[in-house]
């Protein structure tokens, strides 16, 4: 699904004003698919305040308290910011029947707004759209505290009032509603952080904008849906074998971290690859083989350890590197000379695309150069801490340029870039395109969950799917995976080898 900025969609709607359905039809068709969303959450006794702004996101609300109002259910309409000034707004106004609908003014009397805001059971937001950027007023900001402070079931159209649409952020009093009503479409505010935890379970409500309208701009920003993550998955013949499935091989583990190369290959099985190998330090091999029934395991020469970059350890790997269908290497290999060594010798011997994880990254921070001139694909998975090391900016900087820092990286460098962290991204080499995932929760943030991530994306890859597929569905299936397990581990509780489940589970809702 396409994520559309402010100025995007403002484009948008003026392509369909000029040639399908003028400004003030939008408003009214918004308006009313609006109330039917809302319509889900009220009880007959329930009484609904509709908090306005004097824009055109006050306007939606205007048709939403009429069209509430027509069903019989009660409401109130606040004005936060006095009389609407849009033209739109202004009309939609009129047709508020104020027998039916109590108008109140929060600048005339804040006390009986205060008072309604109070005992509300549904409030609907409509202060501020797409529009907004910066600090609210005071007057704005005490509003946006009493609906923080309200009992009632929040509700906002379009983007929760005081956070911008473009950047994410959010002031210090933005909304924070249960439900967003997205108009049309995605905006960034929807899935960037800040203001994703402002926005609730989000919905997007079609208006009525057709396709050519749509079409006339290039969003550069998308996310998946289930069912578009259907369409990416291949199909699996009803006389497939395992060969058809891919064979992964996982460069992982260490002696003192075995736990890395049984959560990256266990997860590149219960993923869907057709055969998957291990290849770690000999000296983990009890640790990693009494947990690991379903993988083929390789130990290896070793240095304290840490696998050796000797002619003998790269000599059995090798008949490994030249059968895979993917290669992931990094997790828990541990730093040393031989390890940084052994990487890169394995990413220019490769003869398939490669997952580069955790310490295979650490390897690469000093001399990125063994990135140029590779002939295979490249997946590198960074958390913010590696891209720091990698790019030699500051944690925050990246933090505060996702995106852009993901897409240039994977220009300059060649290779597809998922950034994790909340809201995940993936950059190309090939697109301008960048994905941002909207699957996931905190418990992630826990020792091992990258190592999974990186077996499903092995897996996905080993099963033939494009670098940028494979790494935007692997983040959507690992964090779905922990969304589904959460209910029965906690989300304090849970542990990356939960995730084998979650996995198991997101397949069948994908019926793979």
């Amino acid at each position: 699904m396409k994520i559309y900025t402010a100025d995007e969609i403002r484009f948008v709607e003026e392509r369909e004003n000029e040639i399908g359905m003028e400004f003030l039809r939008l408003m009214e068709n918004a308006g009313a698919a609006c109330a039917k969303r809302i319509e889900k959450y009220l009880k007959p006794d329930f009484t609904t305040v509709v908090v306005c702004g004097k824009g055109k996101n006050g306007g939606d609300g205007f048709v939403i308290a009429r069209k509430l109002s027509e069903k019989g259910f009660k409401v109130k309409l606040i004005l936060a910011q006095g009389a609407p000034l849009a033209g739109d707004a202004i009309e939609m106004s009129h047709k508020v029947d104020p027998s039916v609908v109590e108008l109140i003014r929060y600048d005339w009397d804040p006390n009986l707004a205060e008072e309604a805001i109070e005992n509300a059971n549904v409030i609907v937001d409509c202060i501020f759209g797409i529009g907004f950027h910066g600090e609210p007023d005071e007057a704005c900001s005490e509003v946006f505290k009493m609906i923080n402070c309200s009992t009632a079931f929040v509700i906002a159209v379009d983007v929760p009032s005081g956070v911008d649409t473009d950047t994410g952020d959010a002031c210090k009093y933005a909304v924070c509603a249960d439900v967003t009503l997205a108009i049309t479409t995605l905006k960034p505010a929807h899935v960037l952080f800040p203001s994703r935890g402002n926005c609730g379970k989000v919905f997007v409500l079609d208006i009525g904008i057709g396709e050519e309208a749509l079409s006339s701009v290039s969003p550069r920003l998308y996310t998946l849906r289930m069912e578009e993550l259907i369409r990416l998955l291949p199909a699996r013949n009803l006389e497939a074998h395992k060969n058809d499935f891919g064979h992964v091989l996982c460069i992982a583990g260490s002696r003192n971290m075995p736990g890395a190369a049984c959560l990256c290959s266990g997860a590149a099985c219960v993923a869907g690859a057709g055969l998957t190998t291990v290849a770690f330090p000999e000296s983990a091999y009890a640790s990693i083989a009494s947990h690991m029934r379903e993988v083929m395991v390789l130990p290896l020469p070793e240095i304290d350890g840490k696998l050796a970059a000797t002619v003998e350890c790269m000599s059995k790997l090798s008949v490994y590197i030249q059968k895979a269908s993917a290669i992931v290497i990094g997790p828990g290999l541990g730093q040393s000379e031989d390890v940084t060594e052994l990487v890169g010798t394995v990413l220019r011997s490769a003869k398939c695309p490669v997952v580069i994880d955790a310490d295979g990254l650490n390897a690469l921070a000093n001399d990125l150069s063994v990135l140029s001139g590779l002939q295979v694909p490249v997946i590198i998975t960074p958390h913010p801490g590696e891209m720091s090391r990698l790019t030699g900016l500051s944690v925050s900087e990246i933090e505060e340029n996702r995106e852009g820092i993901a897409a240039e990286f994977s220009k300059h460098h060649g290779v597809t870039v998922l950034l994790k962290g909340a809201a995940t991204v993936v950059a190309s080499k090939e697109k301008d395109d960048v994905y941002i995932n909207t699957t996931g929760n905190v418990a992630l943030a826990k020792g091992g969950s990258g190592d999974v991530l990186s077996g499903i994306i092995g897996s996905l890859l080993a099963q033939g799917l494009s670098p940028i597929d494979a790494a935007s569905c692997g983040a959507f299936i690992h964090g779905h995976a922990a969304d589904v397990v959460i209910g029965d581990t906690s989300v304090a509780g849970l542990l990356a080898s939960d995730l084998f489940t979650g996995i198991r589970k997101t397949y069948i809702e994908l019926n793979k």
